[in-house]
């Protein structure tokens, strides 16, 4: 081979690769744009809400043994046809949208992701595709997803949706995952439904197995999301949920109507592994740093024990353990989806309202400690520490809650600082670097009992922490497994 030949090939290989960087590059910035709201937002909240709230956990006389209120049909054993009667005297006369949405805002919550479709199969709107839906079906005759899209807009907060994709539990050819007998009520024949739900994917009624899943996926599926997709606006998210046994193949038709849209965020449920999303759910936990380390990810976890209403509920997380993982998950560089599960005539429960308003008052003070934030990589003993950068320089907020006895804060690194300040109320703090670390004079006593917050700027910016595009890495779906 001549050398003038050889330099072409490399001059040539040289271009190839630069291309595929180049496109790499642009792919990356336009990801980055598509997640920028989300990663600023930080904070939303989840509705799951349907006519499981009719039961509130309860069936027979007893309270379900275990698991979500919302999957009490599946635990329970409950026929189709009881629960579609069951439904049709859904009539939610007490919900009003604009106060669902108004409690999110003064809460501090960006967004609000809806269940559109849980797993029993009923939409909450108007569907052509199935007439198990809250207009068709019920006394109460109103587009539930409809009236939220709009008072969204009025309150200018974002609105995503979430849709069971696989599990339907009243539309003929759904997915059903096998939950045993004695996770619901002490059925006298829970040994023959046992065998019956083995013997039959987990169904337990012969009405489900009346079509396939592909006649299901192609009948009420995709034709819901295509209208869910169309009929109400932008929609800022879609939350997909246990995929069961979907194919490659179906999941790849409902990316391709969700590629028509390339601004809409998704999660990763919607088929594993080839089929990652945008970003990962934990569900229920504040996973470790470095199991989330270098991508997008959510908490999704409920304020009391249920993702559907439970009218025995008395498991309500307290102010501080909700405030607390708010600022730990934003200090992994997480956001965190905070459940509320309003009850048969629309109603949030006041345990849950107690708790958001909780939220909310330190929120208004202390929410520029987790809106726009990034994880710091720091893990001080005393609390969290979130970051945020400027064009010359970062800052640090150091989220006490356990504060010094001896007015002394130790941060274990060694920066140049700009300046230290309590956020609350701006009062100017000192801080020195030793052998130790960074130490700061603090206040004998903490400003707030469940997480004061220091504003510390620094002379110059830290190296960046950047966030890549998902990747096939997983947590577990709760409900799939246990």
């Amino acid at each position: 081979m001549s050398s003038r030949l050889k330099k072409m090939m490399l001059l040539l290989v040289a271009v190839v690769c630069l291309q595929s960087l180049s496109a790499q590059n642009s792919a990356q910035k336009n990801h980055d744009q598509k997640m920028s709201w989300w990663r600023e937002a930080k904070f939303g909240m989840f509705i799951h809400w349907g006519p499981y709230a009719l039961y509130g956990g309860v069936y027979n006389g007893f309270e379900q043994h275990r698991g979500g209120a919302e999957w009490i049909m599946n635990r329970c054993k409950i026929p189709v046809a009881e629960y579609r009667a069951k439904a049709s005297t859904f009539n939610p006369v007490k919900f009003d949208a604009d106060s669902i949405v108004r409690l999110a805002k003064e809460t501090g919550m960006k967004y609000i992701v809806f269940t559109t479709k849980h797993h029993d199969g009923f939409a909450m709107f108007k569907s052509d595709a199935s007439e198990f839906n809250i207009v068709d079906y019920t006394p109460y005759k109103k587009d539930i997803v409809a009236a939220l899209a709009e008072a969204c807009r009025r309150y200018d907060m974002k609105l995503g949706f979430y849709y069971s994709q696989s599990q339907d539990w009243c539309n003929a050819g759904g997915a059903t995952a096998r939950k045993l007998m004695w996770e619901g009520w002490p059925n006298r024949d829970s040994v023959r439904i046992n065998n019956y739900t083995e013997a039959n994917n987990g169904a337990w009624d012969c009405l489900q197995r009346d079509a396939t899943f592909e006649e299901y996926f192609y009948r009420v599926s995709l034709p819901q999301v295509k209208e869910l997709l169309t009929n109400y606006g932008d929609i800022a998210v879609v939350w997909w949920d246990t995929p069961m046994s979907i194919s490659d193949s179906l999941a790849g038709e409902l990316k391709s109507e969700l590629d028509k849209y390339p601004r809409i965020i998704t999660n990763d449920r919607l088929k594993r592994p080839n089929f990652p999303g945008d970003y990962k759910t934990p569900e229920g936990l504040v996973p470790r740093a470095e199991d989330i380390e270098g991508v997008d990810w959510e908490t999704c976890m409920n304020i009391g024990s249920s993702w559907g209403y439970k009218s025995w509920d008395k498991a309500w997380k307290s102010p501080e353990i909700l405030i607390r993982n708010l600022i730990t998950i934003a200090a992994r560089g997480g956001n965190y989806l905070l459940n509320i599960g309003p009850d048969p005539e629309g109603l949030v429960p006041g345990e849950a309202v107690s708790r958001l308003k909780d939220m909310g008052q330190w929120m208004s003070i202390y929410g520029e400690a987790v809106y726009g934030t990034q994880r710091s990589l720091l893990t001080p003993e005393w609390g969290e520490c979130t970051r945020k950068d400027g064009k010359s320089n970062t800052t640090l907020y150091l989220c006490v809650f356990d504060w010094p006895s001896d007015g002394k804060l130790l941060l274990d690194v060694q920066y140049k600082v700009k300046s230290v300040k309590m956020l609350h109320d701006g009062k100017k703090l000192t801080a020195k670097n030793t052998k130790e670390g960074l130490v700061i004079d603090v206040p004998e006593q903490a400003p707030n009992s469940i997480a004061s917050v220091i504003k510390l700027e620094l002379n110059a910016k830290l190296p960046a922490t950047p966030v890549k595009s998902n990747t096939a890495r997983y947590f577990e779906i709760v409900d799939e497994k246990n």
